[in-house]
């Protein structure tokens, strides 16, 4: 049996795209005595086809206008499951932990701070609140760099409004701290 893609013309001139199976017709020594052809109008597969396509190129536009959203914030993000585990992350996160992208999906979220214990309280507390805002962390990165972080999260949910995890945003605080620090030691001074 042969299956071509034809483009088969109607009695009123019209052409429309088709189907055509070929099979070979046999008498009992196994010779062949002619070819039964049937012939299936394709439009409708065709047609579904296209609309998948266009679909799907929809599907990559907006995946690739979201991911440039999350790449393009200055705070490291990060996708957490109900169970404290990373699912995703930007390219912040990576530079503020020091690991991959690949090394952190899959890794404990609270593995990258320096209290694993408070980091994990944070991360309950945004399931059971709904909520946690300026909720100060150290993020502790792969070559021992510490960094202070003002962490941010929300829970987030499906369609059918089930949990499906937080959405963390930690904030680079080292330089406010400093400006803090300097402003204090100086109010100190001004005192003396």
């Amino acid at each position: 049996e042969d299956i071509y893609e034809l483009t088969k013309v109607r009695k009123d001139g019209s052409r429309f795209p088709a189907l055509v199976s070929v099979t070979a017709l046999r008498d009992a020594q196994d010779a062949i005595i002619g070819h039964l052809l049937i012939g299936t109008d394709n439009t409708a597969r065709r047609q579904a086809e296209e609309e998948r396509t266009k679909l799907d190129q929809r599907l990559r536009d907006q995946h690739f206008y979201a991911r440039s959203l999350i790449e393009s914030n200055i705070d490291a993000l990060m996708a957490i499951d109900p169970r404290g585990i990373i699912t995703d992350v930007n390219k912040q996160t990576e530079a503020l932990t020091g690991c991959t992208r690949d090394e952190l999906i899959g890794a404990p979220f609270k593995s990258c701070f320096t209290d694993p214990e408070r980091a994990e309280v944070g991360i309950r507390r945004v399931l059971t609140e709904g909520k946690v805002t300026d909720y100060e962390l150290t993020a502790r990165a792969r070559d021992g760099t510490l960094t202070a972080v003002s962490y941010n999260a929300t829970t987030f949910h499906d369609r059918d409004r089930r949990l499906q995890g937080v959405f963390a945003a930690a904030r680079d605080m080292t330089e406010l701290k400093r400006f803090e620090q300097t402003r204090q030691k100086n109010i100190q001074l001004e005192e003396a």
